[in-house]
């Protein structure tokens, strides 16, 4: 590739006579094959392919904010004739020098400037721009765009590397944007308006169990493809489009000391280097490779026809049983055979393949469908069905990834025409990727309300529909990340991220909380009922501090942690636990009513008590010293563990509940002993008084010490 050869303008010519320069220059150097400098709409789709580009196509349409076809593929009103070159020229250059894959805000940018110029009642032409022409174009940016910081920057650029450069205007031009960027907001350990925006970008727990169901239990081949594309988007934080770009041989191994581990093989999008993303644990190892495997049967034959076409880009794939058709008339049947479809192509629906009669008609009883009244069927062209067949491939073919080269034979997600739609039969031979907005259809964004949940009857609890994005799934990943408070580097590097800074945008945490579903999965999940002193701890908590009851909830909940016996909500950072191993005599830790690991370990604790217990008690009859000690401390933790295990049994109690016991009623801490050995202190001072005699192994002080509930 030569050298980039910038225009410049001449001090010594006029605004006008530089312009006209300057647009004879992106002419001379005009970057794009196969376009129309006259054209209004310039299809740019092979110039830089994207990632998992596949069918899209990209093209850049110059119109005017004044143009209401919105975002259809028409130009109705296009720029201005004193504005159109000047905008022509401006995008070619940009376009030769920085190869952009995301152009269109470089139009948004040019039409807010052509309107901001009609608007201030100046002739459309750039050579009229000012500053104050530029904060008017900043205004439409604001009311047209949430976010017009990125479209402002644009702005900023077309002043800087093309207006001033080229000496467009009688001087140069000194502005900046006054659009202020906005860094992302955190979350907050109680819901507020802010960390509301944040956490709704994650998936609701309901849609998570939901498509975990139905990827078990669903046939729908559409159900099948999505949930398959989300098992890959959990197993790792990802894009859509590097899922949609994975290789069909993206399966690694490596060896450790404890065995083979697989890994997926991975192609960052922005910028990071390749990697190998391993399986978090043998249970997601088994999900992927039965995943990967059935993608692979799924897409076996269009990739058939997708490798044919890569070598012969002028001729029709045909089936190796209907290659005596090439290039002889063929029966409507013939022609759905080679397309891959099972049943005949009705005689009304012929136009919809491009098939054309050639005014013939055969006889013969092994070229037609079975049933066939009159004996005889019209023939068609050859060429009509090739012609349609070769129209289906976009203009990139065969490259489907222009970041890794990846060619449409060698993709994981390389799917038969119609596979995700319900109302039309799968052309196996006709190879077709995927887009990132077909599986935001089938998550919830389809127009039409028929998605991969409504199939399955999953609604949220309050019966509204499910609806999340392929993007979610990485926020939530990146969410539970944080939340175990992995490096930055680490989450970076797992995320396939070149840059740390760019983990904040996917922080929907805060940073002291630890990971407990039912505070970081958003606004639609299932709402969490406590029972004990929990509930009356959090409409305490709610009265004293006018919180609602649900934020008073997820201020108790803030430390939680998982324990062999339950949950813990004791806050670890401000003190150590006074109750370490002993959680069932502490009113922090919480168990949850269904949960068979808590049910399963208070049964083994109650029986485990029980047998203690009873030796105890026969030691003590025995006579034997310290067993009365020992029943005093223990006979309380096993009506405790009878208690939980009392509640877990509840049929009363709905599964999902917390339970948690009242604190007993002495404390184990530290200044609870502390205080204790006052106590007993103060107690030796005092003058003896006659006492009941008490077992001839425990003194007054230990007694003293043993009703207080230490030892």
């Amino acid at each position: 590739m030569g050298e980039i050869v910038h225009f410049v303008g001449r001090d010594a010519l006029s605004a006008r006579e530089n312009l006209e320069l300057f647009i004879s220059h992106a002419k001379a150097n005009f970057p794009f094959t196969n376009i129309h400098w006259e054209s209004n709409s310039w299809d740019i789709t092979t110039f830089n392919i994207g990632r998992a580009q596949g069918k899209l196509k990209k093209v850049a349409h110059f119109k005017s904010m004044r143009d209401e076809s919105r975002s259809r593929s028409i130009v109705q009103v296009p720029f201005e004739s004193d504005f159109l070159c000047f905008a022509k020229a401006t995008f070619s250059e940009v376009m030769r020098r920085l190869r952009l894959a995301e152009f269109k805000r470089h139009l948004y940018a040019l039409q807010a400037i052509e309107q901001a110029l009609i608007d201030s009642k100046l002739r459309p032409c750039i050579t009229q721009l000012t500053p104050f022409v530029l904060d008017k174009a900043c205004d439409l940016l604001t009311a047209r765009f949430a976010d017009s910081w990125t479209t402002a920057r644009v702005l900023e650029r077309i002043v800087t590397e093309v207006v001033n450069p080229a000496r467009l205007t009688p001087s140069l031009l000194e502005w900046r944007s006054p659009i202020q960027y906005k860094a992302p907001v955190r979350n907050d350990r109680i819901a507020t308006k802010e960390s509301d925006k944040a956490v709704a970008r994650l998936p609701s727990l309901e849609s998570i169990l939901a498509l975990a169901e139905i990827h078990h239990t669903s046939t729908n081949v559409s159900d099948k493809l999505t949930t398959a594309f989300v098992s890959l988007a959990m197993y790792a934080p990802s894009r859509s489009a590097e899922i949609l770009s994975l290789p069909v041989d993206c399966l690694r191994s490596a060896d450790t000391k404890d065995g083979p581990i697989m890994g997926i093989a991975w192609a960052p999008a922005k910028g990071a280097g390749a990697m190998t993303k391993f399986a978090a644990s043998d249970e997601f190892e088994a999900v992927v490779k039965e995943t990967v495997r059935y993608l692979i049967e799924l897409g076996a034959p269009a990739r058939t026809a997708a490798a044919w076409y890569a070598k012969n880009p002028n001729d029709i794939y045909l089936p190796p049983e209907r290659e005596h058709l090439r290039g002889l008339p063929i029966t409507l049947l013939e022609a759905a055979k080679i397309l891959g479809k099972e049943t005949a192509i009705h005689s009304s629906k012929a136009k919809n393949y491009g098939l054309i009669k050639t005014g013939e008609i055969t006889h013969d009883q092994s070229r037609l469908e079975e049933g066939l009244k009159s004996g005889s069927a019209p023939l068609y062209e050859f060429k009509s069905l090739e012609k349609f067949a070769l129209g289906k491939l976009p203009a990139a073919f065969p490259i489907l990834d222009g970041h890794t080269g990846l060619k449409w034979h060698e993709a994981l997600f390389m799917f038969p025409e119609n596979i995700l739609r319900p109302n039309a039969e799968p052309l196996l031979y006709v190879p077709s990727s995927l887009s990132t907005n077909q599986f935001n259809n089938q998550l919830g964004a389809n127009p039409g309300g028929v998605t991969t949940f409504s199939r399955n009857n999953k609604v949220n609890p309050d019966g509204s529909t499910i609806s999340i994005t392929t993007h979610d799934f990485r926020h939530l990943l990146n969410t539970l990340a944080q939340s175990k408070h992995l490096s930055e580097s680490l989450i970076a590097f797992w995320s396939g991220r070149k840059n740390v800074k760019q983990n904040e945008w996917y922080d929907h945490l805060p940073q002291e909380a630890f990971i407990e579903a039912y505070l970081k999965l958003g606004a639609k999940q299932r709402p969490l009922q406590a029972e004990g002193h929990l509930e009356a701890k959090v409409n305490s908590i709610a009265i004293a501090h006018g919180l609602t009851r649900e934020q008073a909830l997820k201020l108790e909940l803030g430390a939680t942690h998982r324990t062999r016996y339950g949950i813990c909500r004791h806050d670890h950072a401000l003190t150590p636990c006074p109750k370490d191993k002993d959680c069932v005599s502490c009113g922090e830790h919480t168990f949850v009513k269904g949960d068979k690991r808590h049910h399963d370990e208070a049964e083994f604790q109650f029986k485990l008590h029980e047998k203690a217990v009873a030796d105890a008690e026969a030691a003590d009859e025995r006579g034997e010293p310290g067993a009365s000690r020992w029943l005093k401390l223990h006979q309380p933790k096993l009506e405790r563990w009878r208690l939980v295990l009392t509640m877990m049994n509840d049929p009363t109690i709905a599964d999902g509940t917390f339970i948690t016991l009242p604190p007993p009623e002495n404390s184990q801490s530290k200044a609870g002993l502390a205080q204790a050995v006052r106590i007993v202190n103060l107690d030796a001072k005092e003058p003896k008084k006659p006492r009941a005699k008490v077992d001839d192994d425990v003194d007054a002080d230990e007694k003293l010490l043993l009703d207080m509930g230490f030892f």
